[in-house]
């Protein structure tokens, strides 16, 4: 049996807002609201910013799609700028999700206010939703606030990808970072992801030789990842007199990578395997004057073990 059709009536409205709740009709009553137009932006914005935010998201995020599709942008506005976070840890969770639908909806609307509001909550409180929102607008202005995410587990990948949408704004801010001259760290345990996502993306720009300068610092990292990332840029635009600086930096974290790192630094070291060879001979010296054992289930003394290319490192 077919359920009866809806009726076009206020009381009817009210009744489809409160089915956005139903697992069961709330997809049919988002989209039978749809066709009733601008008579729903009203309740639907009551509904938004003076219904309190609960453990459920969905049926908020309903709401939020259905105020973007007809055009109620103001009302999102008006959402981002009065709305408080929920105090509650669970209700904060779930309308984290809310906040993301929104502000995935007003990057339809590119204006100023729209950017600004965007921005204004990402400094509040990130979402990935909203940082992918937010590199939609494709304004310098969002930089800063983009690599201070890069910090974030949470947020780093969307972060990551709207700066690969600015990349030549983001180059040149990346270097002034690297350089110290911004209010981002990228120096200790803290800050180590930072740098780290901050070199992954100079791997992907276009970088000039003179910029290797800005770098090589950090060839000197503890990080192994750090080190590796670096190498690698190294190895692209240094000179060959550089190499050799890479290649003992690459030696001297190896003993600390992990099983995909550990073929990264074979490769890098496989680009001048002569240099590499006599690298990993020199190291092989200092280990044995250390009287240090060769230790097959180290990484480092398989890794010099490839870069010599025989026998020797097992004597």
């Amino acid at each position: 049996m077919n359920p009866a059709p809806y009726q076009d009536s206020e009381q009817t409205i009210e009744q489809l807002i409160n089915s956005l709740e139903s697992l069961v009709d709330g997809n049919r009553a988002e989209a039978v609201l749809l066709t009733r137009g601008s008579a729903v932006i009203e309740p639907l914005a009551r509904y938004l910013l003076s219904g309190p935010p609960r453990t459920i998201s969905l049926p908020r995020c309903r709401v939020v799609r259905i105020l973007g599709e007809l055009g109620a942008y103001s009302t999102l506005i008006a959402y981002f700028r009065d709305q408080p976070l929920p105090e509650d840890p669970a209700v904060l969770f779930a309308e984290d999700a809310v906040r993301s639908e929104a502000a995935k909806e007003l990057a339809q609307w590119k204006t100023e206010d729209s950017f600004q509001v965007l921005l204004h909550a990402v400094g509040i409180r990130a979402t990935s939703g909203l940082v992918s929102a937010l590199g939609e607008f494709r304004c310098s202005e969002s930089i800063p606030s983009l690599f201070t995410l890069l910090e974030d587990d949470l947020c780093r990948d969307a972060a990551m990808e709207s700066l690969r949408q600015m990349s030549n704004a983001a180059h040149q801010y990346g270097i002034l970072l690297l350089r110290g001259r911004t209010d981002c760290p990228i120096h200790g345990p803290a800050s180590v992801r930072r740098l780290r996502a901050v070199l992954h993306l100079f791997t992907e720009f276009e970088l000039s030789p003179s910029e290797w300068s800005d770098l090589s610092p950090s060839l000197t990292a503890t990080d192994p990842e750090v080190v590796i990332t670096t190498a690698g840029i190294g190895l692209r635009i240094g000179s060959v007199g550089d190499r050799k600086e890479i290649f003992e930096a690459l030696l001297r974290v190896s003993r600390f990578v992990n099983w995909s790192q550990e073929n990264t630094i074979e490769a890098l070291l496989d680009t001048d395997r002569d240099l590499a060879s006599q690298v990993a001979s020199k190291f092989v010296h200092q280990q044995f004057a250390s009287r240090e054992n060769v230790k097959w289930l180290d990484p480092s003394w398989r890794i010099l073990k490839h870069a010599l290319r025989d026998s020797r490192a097992e004597t």
